[in-house]
């Protein structure tokens, strides 16, 4: 006998032994009926127009995700986090240790103090030949009135004029090696700021703030550019990814509010608001991948599994309170009066579920009675009317 047959015998025999029960509580011993259903706990059956879902499944995923790399080549010296740590944007995550950077930035900071100190000098050299200049010119133009009244010979005019030519080649010349100083010292500043920049990448910093998910290195290892070091994720903005079919994608509207469940986080139905439908269709599965903002909860984390409800439409349907329904194993029933007026146990097939209630769809049809309330005190035969 397979499986199904036997709990199909099951089914039959506690139904078998429920009839007997209720005819045994019903008789009295002059064979009169003394127990029956309360009129209050049945409901007849009407249709029902009810949103129609499209149910996606797909996964948690952070809106933001970096996997940290390094820029340059050195060895990992320390390592400030592990995982599961939470971190503020700007945290030093890593150390690198690299001799070349580091002598880089050494001999820049060296050159800049030589220069600087050279272009000191210059600017003492340039403030005496400035000096220098201004007395001979004023020696020269003394000189020179005394040459035009003839109170001094034509020599002694000549040297004065002299010194006051060399005065000005020698302010120029040095006005010129400090200028050459200083455009030597802005290149070798371009070379220390580089120098910096390539130092900064021996410290690797947290680019948001988050959660680090994953440390895929160890402490002594060799980091090499573009090797992954770890990996963040934006703890504060989950989405669910979800997979639509093709032919239901465009019944799905950016920014609606939908139901999302996720099973593992213990909320039961949280509501999540459509913000992406990526425009290119997956030519294996013929999906298409939407992304769904989730609120901020504690439980939700990043990997976990999701469905998400789609309203894609309306339809009439018959749904009966989910206490109504009797379930054992895969088997569903529902105690129903018949036209005698007696309760009367039938199997149904039950679909999805809307707000604490079940589609019924099939074994039962519009119009019929069914008991909803206290189905556990019920028994298969006993009629509808009040204690007597």
């Amino acid at each position: 006998m397979s499986k199904v047959n036997w709990v199909v015998g099951i089914m039959l025999f506690l139904l078998s032994s429920s009839i007997l029960s209720c005819n045994r509580e019903e008789r009295s011993s002059t064979g009169q009926i003394s127990y029956s259903v309360n009129p209050d706990q049945l409901q007849k059956v009407i249709p029902v127009v009810a949103d129609e879902f499209y149910r996606g499944v797909g996964t948690v995923k952070s809106k933001n995700t970096a996997q940290l790399s390094s820029k340059i080549m050195g060895y990992i010296s320390e390592i400030k986090v592990k995982e599961g740590d939470l971190v503020n944007a700007g945290d030093l995550l890593i150390v690198l240790t690299s001799k070349e950077t580091e002598a880089r930035l050494e001999a820049a900071h060296n050159t800049l103090l030589e220069i600087e100190r050279n272009l000191r000098e210059a600017e003492a050299a340039e403030a005496e030949a400035q000096a220098q200049l201004q007395l001979a010119e004023v020696t020269f133009r003394r000189f020179e009135e005394l040459n035009q009244r003839g109170s001094v010979s034509l020599q002694e005019f000549d040297q004065a004029k002299a010194n006051y030519d060399v005065a000005q080649a020698r302010r120029k010349r040095t006005e010129e090696a400090r200028s050459s100083l200083e455009a030597r010292k802005k290149q070798i500043i371009a070379n220390l700021e580089e120098a910096k920049t390539f130092y900064n990448y021996t410290r690797i910093k947290a680019p948001f703030a988050g959660l680090i998910t994953q440390k895929i290195v160890a402490e002594g290892d060799l980091a090499s550019p573009g090797s992954p070091l770890l990996v963040i994720e934006d703890n504060h903005h989950y989405q669910l990814e979800v997979f639509i079919d093709e032919s239901q994608v465009s019944k799905i509207k950016t920014g609606e509010i939908i139901e999302v469940e996720i099973d593992a986080s213990g909320e039961g139905k949280i509501k999540g608001k459509v913000s992406e439908i990526i425009p290119q269709v997956d030519p294996v599965t013929r999906t298409f991948l939407v992304k769904v903002d989730l609120p901020l909860l504690p439980s939700i984390k990043s990997g976990m599994f999701g469905k998400a409800y789609f309203p894609v439409g309306k339809r009439t349907c018959i749904l009966v309170p989910r206490e109504a329904l009797l379930e054992c194993g895969q088997l569903s029933s529902l105690f129903i009066v018949n036209p005698q007026g007696q309760v009367e146990r039938r199997l149904v097939k039950s679909g999805k579920e809307y707000d604490g209630k079940v589609e019924i769809l099939s074994g039962l049809d519009i119009g019929e009675t069914i008991v909803v309330r206290d189905i556990f005190k019920v028994k298969e035969g006993c009629r509808v009317g009040k204690k007597s």
